[in-house]
């Protein structure tokens, strides 16, 4: 059967692919009318600030006060926004506090804490309030290596298996009452964890303390006088640890008023919202500078929250803003270094860095928080930046080769650097992204309505806060997720990329496929699915092969590209590889059963090959008319 009689089978599919992408052309052509009003976007999740995919905060919700912005892995960033309008706090960011103070600590909260333990199954009900520990031996928490480890372990743990029993005295069980509950550990390799027999947890190794909330549920177990904290660890080879304890929030701005919202809109590169706090307006912006068009800004692993306040009234009001991150919560170190540098105050924990101006700005580490703080004038309509940065820490390996960030392709600059850079420029970052969120709205409302809107000016946010963008040795870039070269992930992020018109991140997403096709050493007649997880290049992850959709999905997004920049100069560039992957659908299309009436469903391999061969087809008809 000829390709053409393929084609009738699934000639609706061809309608929705080419309106699609005629669609996001016209956008990316249309004019700069100017309509009254920049049209608001108020997702219920979306990308908050694009610093680094492993620090990129993400909203869930309608307001910026209710929760803790969140990591993509789920994890809560814990900063709170206080700011105090004539000594009265209100609260614009984060949910209660996250300090929390000890209730039975760990062994580096103190100088190591008494148990009962076994080596040996103790027997059923070891777990429980009411058992018979008098026979299991004595030892001082934690377990582990008693010398020359990086955790502070007081009693020597050499078995596989470990189970402990810490018994906890409470005097009044109300103080609890209102309260949230966490408890944090620290294990290697594999742990459970129980309070009174309710199980609360099971995990595997971390060399970092966690920390998890109790449910009501299990806080409801506690009781007054003896309670029982028991956990089971297993060591699978290596060093064993074993550390935890139960510790109980500490509301230092319960006082706080939650501030009133009054607008919040998401636009392309930045999240605006704008508080009431009794008589004067907050309004604070987040800006991803690296979605910058001006200054060139691809994965630059800094944001920056702009922030200004404002009264109708000629009063003047002593207003101050400050930001509280609990690092201890974020990353389990207490480490905190800060030092001034060319105007900048800067804090560091971990691989986390804020910076705010040093003339305004006071700073304090307490209870292992940072805060920093800024006086502020509403009739004046101060203003003030905190900017954030983060260090990934690891090298890209790709081809035997290690690669750079984009941002840093000599290796000689730091993200501390490129911080003050940012900063000292931080009100012209947010005119140029005032402009272009302006400019990107109107279009996305010329093509469609406020839902296309919506999801179109997030995913670009969304693509940049989950890639990461690298140099390869001859200068071409590369844009990797977490997984590798993911065809599929690629795929969906085309839309977007196309509509604005970014064909330099649309190759750089293709490129290292085409490269790893492109080796030696890969000998299938259709791309991988995948090269790798982050950071190594080194083979596919994903078991099957996906062949057909991997091979028309390259086509698919290839033909986009020429279509887009009207130059087959990069079609022409991996020319053999994409006929060896056309071929390869034409010969699966011909031991392919297709239905007499009817339409396949979208999912379904056959419509990929159709689909593939037919951007093949534009791809020839192209290759002679450019």
């Amino acid at each position: 059967m000829e390709i053409r009689m393929y084609i009738r089978f699934v000639a609706t599919w061809r309608m929705i692919i080419a309106s699609g992408i005629i669609s996001l052309i016209y956008a990316c052509a249309c004019s700069d009318e100017k309509i009254p009003r920049l049209s608001a976007i108020v997702p219920t999740e979306h990308t908050l600030l694009a610093v680094t995919p492993s620090l990129s905060l993400q909203l869930t919700g309608d307001t910026l006060n209710k929760s803790y912005p969140q990591l993509r892995t789920g994890k809560e960033f814990p900063i709170t926004g206080i700011l105090r309008v004539d000594g009265i706090p209100y609260r614009f960011m984060g949910g209660d506090s996250l300090r929390i103070s000890p209730l039975v600590p760990l062994s580096k909260d103190t100088v190591g804490w008494t148990g009962k333990y076994s080596f040996l199954f103790p027997g059923k009900g070891w777990e429980q309030r009411v058992y018979d520990d008098s026979w299991w031996s004595e030892g001082k928490g934690a377990f582990g290596p008693v010398k020359g480890y990086y955790y502070p372990a007081h009693t020597l743990w050499g078995a596989e298996n470990i189970y402990v029993r810490r018994h906890i005295k409470v005097g009044n069980r109300n103080v609890l009452k209102n309260h949230k509950v966490y408890v944090r550990y620290v294990c290697d390799d594999r742990i459970k964890l129980f309070c009174n027999g309710k199980h609360l947890l099971e995990s595997g190794f971390t060399h970092q303390t966690k920390c998890q909330r109790l449910t009501d549920e299990a806080i409801n177990q506690i009781v007054d006088g003896d309670n029982i904290l028991a956990a089971y660890c297993r060591n699978t080879g290596g060093a064993a640890l074993l550390d935890f304890g139960l510790y109980i929030e500490n509301k230092t701005y319960a006082d706080a008023e939650p501030a009133t919202l009054k607008k919040m809109n998401a636009q392309a590169t930045q999240t605006q919202f704008i508080f009431q706090c009794g008589e004067v307006e907050l309004q604070i912006d987040f800006v991803s500078p690296s979605l910058s068009e001006k200054w060139d800004m691809a994965g630059g692993p800094v944001g920056f929250l702009s922030y200004q306040v404002r009264t109708e009234n000629e009063k003047e009001h002593t207003v101050e803003i400050m930001f509280d991150v609990d690092v201890e919560w974020m990353f389990g170190t207490r480490k905190v270094d800060s030092w001034v540098e060319h105007d900048w105050r800067f804090a560091k924990s971990d691989s986390l860095y804020l910076a705010m101006i040093a003339g305004e700005t006071t700073f304090s580490c307490e209870d292992n928080h940072i805060i920093l703080s800024q006086n502020l004038c509403a009739r004046n309509e101060n203003k003030g930046v905190l900017l954030i940065g983060h260090e990934e820490g690891r090298t890209f390996q790709y081809s035997g080769e290690n690669l750079r960030p984009l941002w840093n392709k000599d290796g000689t600059r730091e993200v501390k650097e490129l911080m003050m850079s940012v900063g000292n420029r931080y009100q012209k970052f947010k005119t140029e992204c005032d402009e272009l969120d302006y400019r990107w709205n109107i279009k996305a409302f010329q093509v469609g309505n406020e839902t296309f809107a919506g999801s179109m000016l997030s995913a670009y946010r969304n693509f940049m806060s989950s890639h990461r963008f690298v140099s390869s040795s001859d200068n071409k870039l590369f844009c990797f997720g977490d997984t590798l070269g993911n065809v599929r992930e690629a795929y969906k992020s085309f839309p977007a990329l196309l509509f604005f018109n970014r064909t330099d991140w649309m190759k750089g997403l293709l490129e290292p496929i085409f490269a790893y096709c492109e080796d030696i050493h890969w000998a299938k007649r259709y791309p991988p699915y995948d090269i790798g997880l982050y950071p190594i290049a080194s083979k596919q992850v994903k078991l099957e092969d996906c062949a057909i959709e991997a091979a028309a999905n390259i086509l698919m997004m290839t033909t986009a590209i020429i279509e887009a920049e009207q130059d087959f100069g990069y079609a022409d560039m991996h020319w053999e590889q994409l006929c060896l992957w056309a071929d390869y659908l034409q010969e699966r299309m011909k031991k392919m059963t297709f239905p007499s009436v009817g339409l396949l469903e979208h999912d379904d391999e056959r419509v990929k090959c159709v689909l593939g061969l037919m951007a093949y087809h534009k791809l020839v008809q192209l290759k002679g008319n450019l």
